[in-house]
């Protein structure tokens, strides 16, 4: 099709209520969108609100940049900065449960669209749009005038999710209030959001103008939808459904004349179905194996998340599978690498793997030991409190230990036992790799370190005498042998 002067239709969108929708360019400008209208429904009402609609441009309403005939046609010229998709596009990309925010997004935008002079407002997948701004999709309205059909035979070339946010009542040319007509609409999103689909049975035109004049084009029914089956018992989906049904009722006057209802079912519903909520439900049932394939199913359906990689981990660590645990701490730590309790978790889980793995043959590889270690270097370098490294050192002392590696070990316990000068344990078995040296002056001289730290240690009320007593007698023990 030929557009106006400057214009190149590019490709068509598809056919709507109110004329079809082209991609467009124009010479210097950039991108646009363009609505061709048929000249029959270009009437002097339609043409004023228009003009009101160019004169005090609304809020979330793409502007309107040029509007008039070309040639046989009457054309409106749409402007956006941004990169755009149809809400019939963005619904055919994201899941049912991305919809619903979706869904959520068009109910906060709807009273500010109600405010124009646009009644009623035509909300339908091709009439919305989806604008990137800054990486998130937000709903934009094209504005155009209704335009007065003399005959549904007039709907015929509108593809079905078209004809189906029709509000039946408009197809039988019954007047009633235009804002039943916006909430039918808003309902009818709702099913298409959930994936519910048309009537196989109607596929002409007339087939599709005629169900829907009866309310049986589009049907709300959870097994009809896109509802993954283990969802169909949560009650707020129920709930949902029902409140939906009532939105989308054949008859105008059962219509809510508000969207809050809808908009807080959808938001419960979408909080209710979320992955994290769903798992805790199953953990609290005594089903951690049932919570493992919830979070699963979200991590491929929506992505990852450190929280839900967090929460699988610390699953797995209750039924005893530290590799799968540690799994999912690696992919929360490379999501968020700078997360110091991430890496801490970590840094545990994989500590109790490594306990129970057999002992390290010398000169054997030790891949989880190695892991552990870089896990260790990397808290050090990040955790400058004391305490924290002092158990890092000592971590890294039991690792040298099991590899053989003395010196490295002792080391270790040295750095650990000079930063908290109150832990016995790190000195005693610094004092005990000093033994196994063969260093009896360096052992001697570490335990009248000891008691000159346990001496200290009873008198500012740090220690019992009773258990200092104790120490006393365990370091004893690195003379005996």
């Amino acid at each position: 099709m030929e557009g106006p002067d400057g214009i190149q239709l590019n490709a068509l969108i598809g056919a709507t209520d109110r004329g079809t929708l082209w991609r467009a360019t124009r010479q210097h400008t950039g991108d646009r969108i363009v609505r061709i209208v048929d000249p029959r429904f270009c009437d002097s009402r339609f043409r004023q609100s228009l003009n009101r609609l160019c004169d005090r441009p609304q809020p979330r309403m793409l502007p309107i940049v040029g509007a008039g005939f070309a040639g046989v046609h009457f054309y409106i010229e749409y402007h956006t900065d941004s990169q755009w998709e149809t809400l019939e596009d963005s619904f055919k990309r994201i899941h049912w449960r991305l919809r619903l925010a979706v869904m959520d997004s068009i109910c906060q935008v709807l009273p500010l669209w109600s405010n124009s002079p646009i009644h009623p407002l035509g909300l339908n997948a091709r009439n919305i749009i989806m604008v990137n701004d800054l990486g998130h999709h937000f709903p934009w309205l094209l504005p155009c005038p209704a335009l007065h059909y003399a005959s549904p035979c007039d709907l015929f070339g509108c593809d079905s999710p078209i004809i189906s946010a029709l509000a039946p009542e408009v197809i039988r040319g019954v007047p009633f209030p235009e804002r039943t007509q916006d909430m039918y609409a808003l309902g009818t999103l709702a099913i298409h959001a959930l994936g519910c689909k048309e009537a196989p049975h109607a596929v002409t035109d007339e087939e599709l103008v005629e169900a829907q004049a009866r309310g049986a084009l589009l049907f709300c029914e959870i097994k009809a939808s896109e509802i993954e089956e283990f969802l169909y018992e949560v009650e707020s989906l129920k709930r949902l459904l029902q409140v939906i049904q009532r939105y989308a009722h054949i008859a105008p006057q059962a219509r809510p004349l508000e969207v809050l209802e809808l908009q807080a079912a959808s938001h419960s519903a979408v909080e209710a179905t979320k992955p994290g909520a769903l798992a805790l439900v199953c953990v609290r049932q005594q089903n951690s194996r049932g919570a493992l394939k919830i979070l699963q199913w979200g991590f491929d359906t929506f992505g990852d998340n450190p929280e839900e990689r967090l929460f699988a981990a610390n699953i797995c660590e209750r039924i005893e599978e530290f590799a799968e645990a540690l799994k999912h701490l690696d992919i929360a730590v490379e999501i968020e690498p700078g997360d110091l309790n991430l890496r801490w978790r970590r840094f545990e889980l994989r500590s109790m793997f490594y306990e129970k793995l057999p002992p390290v043959t010398t000169g054997q590889p030790d891949p989880e030991g190695n892991l552990l270690l870089t896990d260790i270097e990397l808290l050090k370098l990040f955790d400058q409190d004391s305490s924290n490294r002092n158990i890092l050192h000592k971590r890294a002392a039991l690792i040298y230990r099991r590899r053989h590696a003395l010196e490295m070990a002792a080391q270790e316990l040295y750095q650990a036992a000079e930063l908290e000068q109150s832990d016995m344990e790190a000195l005693f078995l610094y004092g005990d790799c000093l033994r196994e040296f063969g260093d009896s002056n360096a052992v001697t001289q570490l335990i009248q370190e000891a008691r000159r730290r346990l001496e200290r240690m009873v008198i500012t009320e740090l220690m019992q005498e009773k258990e200092a007593q104790q120490w006393h007698e365990q370091f004893d023990t690195l003379l005996q042998s």
